[in-house]
């Protein structure tokens, strides 16, 4: 590590400092000029709440120990450079550095710490300790200035460009591109309306653009969900799946086009928490270098609740399972895809609303985006349906989305795409 570049981005670049100075252990430098110097800077802005500049450093040489002071020529050297070092990163960059240069440190003495506890510790608490490694630095935020046009014109455009198409062009232009990386959309649907089937379309539509995806059954077994991915894939029906030869050759075909990585896992339901849910992202990562661009949980009222929330009502549970649902999007920067049951007296309803959620609000209140999957008897027949944006937080929320919907062969398209394969016949106005 380039320590004078450390220094000199910490001591000029006030949003870095206020961010991380508190955070930073002199024993990481591994060298005493550098601790003690960061000790003079950590007291000073303790005192006067800023960082110092050049001459107040090199006047507050004067409170070395008395052993270092005979060293002062070595400190006054190191100083010097420090502020003689071009700055060649950027803000962004900077928050990347400094959130790296403290998390490994984090990570060596938790190794140490862990070394000397072999056979008194279990794989939960070791995961538990690496995640709040993780939490203790994301988000860190001293806000922005709106005034930095040029800053915040970037990071308005790194969020637009961040998102992964939901494969429903009508959908997509709705939430600004399709699901965005730190948000959770949920899907509304009554039972056996829906739900999973729009959830395996969204692996589909994800997959298919090349985005590693990561699928969490907690109703149906993996063997289920790969039969109804397969089915999506091949366009078949299950009578159709049986041609083996046939379907293995369209999915290869589809795997290697796609270059696309995905991973279905099965719990059964109300045993998964949110915090083990995140264990098993950072366990396929570790073990598998599988990281996940999308996360689909099927579905959210089957998560179990935390243990501090066994006790609370159903309704504060699902709030709360949604906040931290939500959270996992925030801190690993990837959208979280998930649904949850419509009321019952939903079924005989064309229309639903944020009403029709049941059981919490919160999760009307947490959510980024929600929409309903819904459909008539006339839709039935002609094989359509309609998806009614609820909750829109980037966008217009309140209009309605025709899609072309076949249950039997999962597949899930915008009427134009169903009309110009064939699957739907086009209708004319005389």
């Amino acid at each position: 590590m380039d320590w004078t570049l450390f220094f000199r981005i910490l001591l000029t670049e006030r949003e870095i400092f206020f961010a991380y100075y508190e955070l930073v252990d002199g024993k990481m430098f591994h060298d005493a000029v550098k601790a003690n110097t960061f000790t003079l800077v950590k007291g000073f802005a303790e005192r006067h709440h800023k960082a110092p500049d050049f001459d107040t450093l090199f006047l507050l040489l004067e409170k070395l120990p008395k052993e270092e002071k005979e060293n002062r020529e070595a400190y006054e050297e190191f100083i010097t450079k420090v502020f003689e070092t071009e700055m060649s990163v950027e803000i962004e960059e900077a928050h990347t550095l400094f959130t790296k240069i403290l998390q490994d440190w984090d990570i060596e003495q938790f190794v140490l710490k862990t070394a000397n506890r072999v056979g008194a510790t279990s794989v939960s608490e070791v995961m538990s300790e690496l995640r709040d490694i993780e939490r203790r630095f994301i988000p860190r935020s001293n806000g922005m200035d709106v005034t930095d046009v040029e800053r915040v014109i970037k990071t308005i455009k790194q969020r637009r460009g961040e998102r992964i198409s939901t494969g429903l062009k009508d959908l997509d232009h709705s939430m600004l591109g399709g699901y965005g990386k730190d948000e959770i959309t949920i899907m509304v649907a009554p039972p056996g309306k829906g739900k999973s089937f729009f959830l395996m379309n969204a692996m589909y539509y994800s997959m298919l653009a090349g985005h590693s995806t990561l699928y969490v059954s907690l109703e149906l077994s993996e063997r289920a969900v790969l039969r109804r991915l397969y089915a999506r894939i091949s366009v078949a029906t299950r009578r159709e799946m049986v041609d083996e030869v046939e379907i293995e050759k369209t999915v290869q075909k589809f795997m290697t086009l796609s270059k696309a990585q995905g991973k279905v896992v099965y719990y059964p339901g109300r045993t998964l928490t949110v915090a083990a849910l995140e264990g098993i992202i950072e366990s396929q990562a570790a073990s598998f270098d599988f990281r996940p661009d999308l996360l689909i949980v099927d579905y959210l009222d089957r998560l179990a609740p935390a243990k501090g929330d066994h006790r609370s009502d159903t309704r504060h549970q699902l709030r709360n399972i949604t906040d931290d649902l939500r959270s996992i999007s925030l801190r690993h920067n990837i959208p979280t895809v998930t649904a949850t049951q419509a009321t019952r007296a939903s079924l005989s309803k064309k229309t639903l609303t944020e009403k029709d959620v049941s059981e919490s609000w919160g999760k009307v209140e947490v959510a980024d985006v929600i929409m309903a999957l819904a459909q008539d008897d006339d839709e039935k027949m002609n094989n359509k349906a309609r998806l009614m944006m609820l909750k829109n937080r980037e966008h217009v929320s309140g209009n309605t989305i025709e899609v072309y919907i076949d249950f039997e062969r999962m597949f899930l398209s915008d009427v134009e795409m169903a009309q110009k394969l064939g699957y739907m016949v086009p209708t004319y106005v005389e």
